[in-house]
């Protein structure tokens, strides 16, 4: 029973029969095919008119309400949007200062300091000090250095509703 093919098609015995094979030509046109024009829409009906006049209105507001408020919604955003855009302003201008702490003064700090500081509308520092320190007063007095070295900042632009920003950063070699 060894010896003997099963008699199911699972027998991994090779098969002396090849599978017949069909190709089917592929019929390739002489020209392209011409689109055809696309159905132009009926006018609408009365119903449908009246349905499109009543969009827009929900719970007794009129489009115009709706307009108004999504206008302050916009405008907020604008705000905020100009605000994110200045204060990846102050953090890049802050990291392009010269940073070069000498590593005796590097080696002494435990970990970075986090300085945190308000800019003003015209871009002065109104307030600057150490918020978490480094563990060591001569590196702290570096990170505000740092800061101090960046300032004067682009002025505060007047779509953000703040006349002043608080920004925290984190200096130091870790």
């Amino acid at each position: 029973m060894a010896g003997s093919p099963r008699p199911d098609d699972q027998s991994v015995v090779a098969s002396t029969e090849s599978p017949a094979t069909h190709e089917t030509p592929v019929v390739v046109p002489d020209q392209p095919p011409i689109p055809s024009a696309r159905p132009t829409p009926s006018a609408p009906s009365p119903t449908a008119r009246e349905t499109d006049n009543k969009r827009g209105t929900a719970e007794g507001q009129d489009r115009l309400a709706q307009a108004a408020s999504k206008g302050k919604k916009q405008k907020e955003a604008g705000s905020e949007a100009a605000e994110y855009n200045y204060r990846g302003d102050v953090i890049r201008k802050l990291s392009r200062v010269n940073r070069a702490v000498p590593p005796s003064v590097q080696l002494t700090a435990v970990n970075n300091a986090v300085v945190t500081f308000v800019i003003g509308s015209g871009g002065g520092i109104d307030d600057l000090r150490i918020l978490q320190t480094s563990g060591s007063s001569s590196f702290d007095q570096v990170a505000l250095g740092i800061v101090r070295n960046a300032a004067p900042f682009p002025p505060i632009p007047s779509r953000i509703a703040s006349r002043s920003l608080v920004f925290e950063a984190e200096i130091g070699p870790f």
